[in-house]
């Protein structure tokens, strides 16, 4: 049920952005117009076409590696290279490319290409451009190597929340779908 609402309240976002988006193409169509000095002829099939354009647009790109940011209980955050991590059932994962298994993620954090981590058996390190995974089995031995390879201390991972907050929220939130 809960995918459901949230889909039904995407497809409202979708029209209300598309409607928006096509008043503001129509605005500056105009305010061309003007500036040509040519006549602005305003044609309500133009305008839906544009909107059907638009709203189609949208809902499509909601689906794509930069839009998807899940359906009800699940949700996503694009870490870069395709790869995402993902919440479901109120615990974050990671899955690998090219792998099947899920990792639980305890806390985590990007830098650059890095994929820093806590999990169930300790720590670890995912390159997400050579896709190469690095386990630790303790919080010094990856602090170790963390310090030599300009990578974040484990004491600086946050948890999945926050970092879907800031990912999803603020322009994101109000101009995407």
């Amino acid at each position: 049920m809960a995918v459901l609402g949230h889909f039904l309240f995407e497809i409202l976002k979708i029209v209300l952005l598309g409607l928006i988006y096509t008043a503001l193409i129509f605005l500056v169509w105009v305010i061309i117009s003007k500036l040509r000095k040519k006549n602005f002829d305003f044609k309500w099939y133009k305008f839906l076409v544009v909107y059907k354009v638009l709203a189609a647009v949208l809902f499509i790109f909601s689906f794509t590696y930069y839009g998807n940011h899940g359906l009800g209980d699940d949700s996503y955050v694009p870490l870069g290279h395709g790869e995402t991590m993902s919440q479901g059932d109120s615990f974050a994962y990671f899955v690998p490319d090219g792998k099947s298994n899920q990792i639980h993620i305890d806390t985590y954090l990007v830098k650059e290409d890095h994929l820093c981590a806590s999990v169930d058996s300790g720590y670890m390190v995912y390159n997400l451009k050579n896709k190469r995974l690095n386990n630790f089995n303790t919080e010094l031995l990856y602090n170790t190597y963390a310090s030599a390879h300009n990578l974040p201390a484990a004491n600086q991972f946050r948890e999945f929340e926050p970092q879907y907050a800031d990912y999803w929220g603020g322009w994101r939130f109000w101009m995407l779908p």
